[in-house]
């Protein structure tokens, strides 16, 4: 199919996979303006509901990694921009590698004209991360297909949400006030060039105007080639905060760097562990992009943090971004992952029956002691409650159920007596012949109480939701293996 081409003018009907995340939020607008119709593949249909442009796209509800439903979405579609990235566990390269073997295959079935694809730029030499390993293997899978395929390989994108810029972020501003050195791995001196999210958004629309035998790798970059240290000092300055004395600290051991970053911001372990491991590599563009620089040229990278932190364009947050709302918001968060040999059902059937009197499968008689501290406290304390049905706003136990998406995620909000916004997400997803369990503990701090709180209870608060997450996908493997 190679070969057949683009339509050079009217209206382009594109396919955007991965429209609720941080770049496909934002391209679907662009995509709209320019008289351009969209289709959305989602998992989470009220996810994209709460988009201000949802009411304008067609929505597929369906996984990426599914054939039948990718190969529904593909339908009738001129072009398919692949926006998935899937670093939130452990096993994200085998996720990845088969949601591109699945749009490969569905999109020259479905005789689609281009398929774009945004990964990331690669070191010169022969040495790379698994992060940056998986992303050049998605993009030499897509571009091995039928349908004419276009890489960009893009640095760290600057914009408000993005996960390396609300890493950079959060480091700064959570790490300044009570510390003005700041001790850097020694990678920290190697180049990178970033790119803000308004040239990341051009250089993905110029690729509908791209010739039908256009079938290759381009590399998109901001104005600036930087150090990683550079990027933290440049964002204090655009920030205006006093600017760190770094000090390089010689070993770099980037497992250990994540949790220390999942503690200090936002960012869950399991997506800062492989962009920490980039930075070992230098990663500054070898070639062009595919339509010249935007209007105006190339975004300087203290331009694209200044629009990042003023909320214009494209750079401004959405209703589903992992970024802080405020400036003075920091979460800090507690992920585990656990694989499940279980159907996606059968591990939400447990999900779905946690609390009241079937309890929380951690310790014994944990919960019941923090309950009567909690009334102690003045809060509800560990009160055995439970719903019919999840229903957003219902008691469950001492959390009032804040979202659902029956058969996949349940949101909790804690209503105890606390320092902060806790919250505990419950999510069940498919993985191979079996589901994944991800359990995400977020909380918000109220000042340096708050922040002391979390770490105080830190250890035995991981242990505690570590023997939930293991104990709900043991219980799920068990009820599966008894159905049989």
């Amino acid at each position: 199919m190679k070969g057949s081409g683009m339509k050079e003018v009217g209206t382009v009907h594109c396919l955007v996979l991965g429209a609720t995340g941080y770049v496909g939020a934002r391209l679907v607008p662009r995509l709209l303006s320019e008289g351009h119709a969209v289709r959305c593949l989602v998992r989470d249909e009220a996810k994209l509901a709460r988009l201000d442009w949802a009411g304008r796209v067609e929505v597929r509800v369906g996984d990426v990694t599914d054939p039948a439903a990718v190969r529904d979405a593909c339908d009738g579609v001129d072009a398919v921009f692949h926006l998935v990235h899937s670093m939130d566990g452990p096993d994200f390269a085998e996720r990845d590698r088969h949601a591109a073997t699945v749009l490969a295959g569905a999109a020259a079935a479905a005789g689609v004209r281009r398929v774009v694809y945004l990964g990331g730029l690669q070191p010169a030499g022969p040495g790379t991360s698994a992060h940056l390993a998986s992303r050049r293997e998605v993009g030499d899978l897509l571009l091995a297909g039928d349908a004419p395929t276009c890489v960009l390989q893009a640095g760290i994108v600057v914009g408000s949400g993005s996960a390396s810029f609300e890493m950079i972020r959060h480091l700064v501003e959570a790490v300044l006030p009570v510390l003005p050195v700041l001790p850097m791995p020694d990678h920290a001196w190697n180049a990178v060039q970033p790119i803000g999210i308004d040239d990341v958004l051009h250089h993905l629309l110029a690729c509908l105007q791209l010739g039908p035998a256009v079938n290759r790798t381009f590399d998109i970059g901001g104005a600036d080639v930087l150090t990683y240290r550079e990027l933290v000092t440049g964002y204090a300055a655009a920030a205006g905060l006093t600017r760190p004395l770094t000090v390089a600290v010689p070993v770099s051991v980037p497992r250990l760097a994540a949790r220390a970053v999942q503690a200090l911001t936002s960012v869950d372990r399991h997506l800062a562990g492989p962009l920490l491991e980039s930075m070992a590599h230098d990663l500054v563009c070898r070639d062009g992009p595919p339509a010249g620089l935007p209007p105006g040229g190339a975004t300087t990278y203290a331009e694209a943090v200044r629009r990042a932190l003023d909320g214009e364009g494209a750079a401004g947050r959405t209703p589903n971004d992992p970024g802080r709302s405020d400036p003075g918001r920091s979460d800090l968060t507690s992920v585990h992952v656990e694989q499940v040999r279980a159907p996606v059902e059968v591990l939400w059937q447990v999900i779905g029956g946690i609390g009241g009197e079937t309890g929380w499968y951690t310790v014994p008689g944990v919960w019941a002691l923090r309950g009567r501290i909690d009334r102690i406290l003045g809060g509800v304390g560990a009160r055995r409650t439970r719903p019919e049905r999840f229903e957003p706003g219902e008691a469950l136990d001492w959390w009032r159920i804040e979202a659902v998406e029956p058969g996949r995620t349940v949101v909790l909000r804690a209503e105890m007596a606390l320092p902060g916004v806790a919250r505990l997400e419950m999510r069940a997803e498919p993985a191979g012949e079996g589901s994944r369990f991800v359990q995400r503990v977020t909380f918000t701090p109220r000042g340096p109480l708050g922040r002391a709180y979390w770490y105080a209870q830190l250890p035995a608060h991981d242990f505690l939701f570590a023997v939930t997450a293991r104990t709900i996908a043991g219980v799920a493997s068990r009820r599966a293996r008894s159905t049989v």
